[in-house]
């Protein structure tokens, strides 16, 4: 299994060739760039959040309790909240992030659970996706992709440390298999997760306005009539045709 600093180290190259890319390659600011970079490198740490307790596990559980209230802070800013009543929900966010998620993920999850699994990288993303403000919808992209990557380069890493040589032959650890999984053993976890994956991804959808929300009402559409002639009438009587029978 690789280790904490296997993993930051590896998330962290990929974050910044991830940001490079961005700017030269599709033309993205810097500092978008910077903040896809920063996910990047913290999602390499994220399928992590469920081991078990030690210094690692709350440093990273600082970092991700410092991102929400970022995140939160946009959509109130963007709905014209008051600055106090934003700066207290910024901080009611980083509690709950860091010491009540902190206290569920002890309880509810174990090491190489569902948190190391596709289905869960998927939920990542989209997570970015959502809570990511921009009226732009490729920025949303760059950053829900690169959370996407750096979870990604977790998993891979884990597979990869699961593959043992000896210089003669080559054998699997038991922990083969655990990371790179879309279902694990335990179908209460499967349900919350699946359950979860679907409702984000409906949600995602609709706010890529690739699916209709059926709750909002469509604007009502206007007709104009429209003429080549500017003052030609909108209806015309026919002409009385000619008496052409001879006297």
């Amino acid at each position: 299994m690789a280790g904490y600093r296997e993993h930051v180290s590896v998330s962290g190259i990929l974050g910044v060739a991830y940001a490079c890319a961005a700017v030269f390659m599709f033309g993205y600011t810097i500092s978008q760039a910077a903040i896809a970079a920063i996910l990047t490198w913290v999602a390499g740490m994220l399928p992590d959040l469920d081991s078990e307790s030690g210094k690692p596990i709350r440093e990273l559980f600082g970092v991700t309790a410092a991102i929400a209230p970022i995140l939160l802070i946009q959509h109130v800013h963007a709905i014209g909240m008051h600055s106090d009543r934003a700066m207290l929900f910024a901080m009611l966010s980083y509690g709950i992030v860091r010491y009540g998620g902190a206290f569920m993920l002890a309880k509810l999850t174990v090491h190489r659970g569902m948190f190391h699994s596709i289905p869960a990288l998927i939920i990542a993303a989209e997570v970015t996706f959502l809570a990511y403000h921009s009226n732009d919808i490729k920025v949303r992209m760059l950053m829900a992709i690169g959370t996407g990557l750096g979870f990604l380069s977790h998993l891979v890493l884990d597979e990869m440390y699961s593959v043992q040589w000896d210089g003669a032959k080559v054998k699997l650890a038991r922990s083969a298999g655990s990371a790179m999984k879309f279902f694990g053993s335990d179908a209460l976890p499967n349900g919350i997760t699946m359950g979860l994956l679907l409702c984000l991804s409906y949600a995602t959808l609709v706010e890529a306005e690739l699916l209709r929300d059926p709750g909002r009402t469509p604007a009502p559409e206007t007709f104009q009539i429209t003429s080549d002639l500017p003052d030609a009438p909108l209806f015309r009587i026919a002409e009385q045709p000619r008496d052409t029978q001879m006297q």
